[in-house]
């Protein structure tokens, strides 16, 4: 129930119904998996974790206007699925040869968290996002890509 009701929530934001679809095996140019992830229509969905009672979900999708590429994180209460959107949020991104840029404070947009990233180098990204929910409790998520 509660990954349905994250799965909704995530179409309402993303412009595609096809990513609800759970299983998918093909393996075409435009839906192929990715670092733990599907990659659908320029989305590509990231690892999820859940730590201290709360669960983020991570995507990357195209940017506009040639901005690259956004990382979008959602937060829900692991126990009831509600969606947690009050709070403050950061990532740092360490590159393929393990530079650690500075903290991007991430906006929020439709309850979601996000902020640009871009990916100069071939291999894998890691995102330390860490947080101050609602609670006021600090929590840190990691999710990588390989780009």
């Amino acid at each position: 129930m509660k990954k349905l009701l994250i799965l909704a929530l995530l179409a309402m934001v993303i412009p595609t119904t096809a990513m609800a679809m759970k299983g998918m095996e093909h393996q075409g140019d435009d839906n192929k998996m990715a670092s733990g992830g599907m990659a659908m229509d320029g989305v590509v969905m990231l690892q999820e974790e859940v730590v201290d009672g709360v669960k983020a979900a991570a995507h990357l999708m195209d940017g506009k206007n040639g901005m690259g590429k956004m990382l979008m994180v959602m937060f829900t209460d692991a126990k009831t699925g509600a969606m947690i959107s009050e709070g403050r949020c950061a990532v740092k991104v360490e590159t393929p040869d393990e530079k650690v840029g500075a903290a991007q404070k991430m906006m929020k947009s439709k309850g979601m968290f996000g902020t640009a990233v871009s990916f100069d180098q071939p291999g894998v990204y890691h995102f330390k996002i860490g947080t101050k929910l609602a609670d006021g409790k600090k929590r840190t998520f990691h999710f990588h890509h390989e780009n």
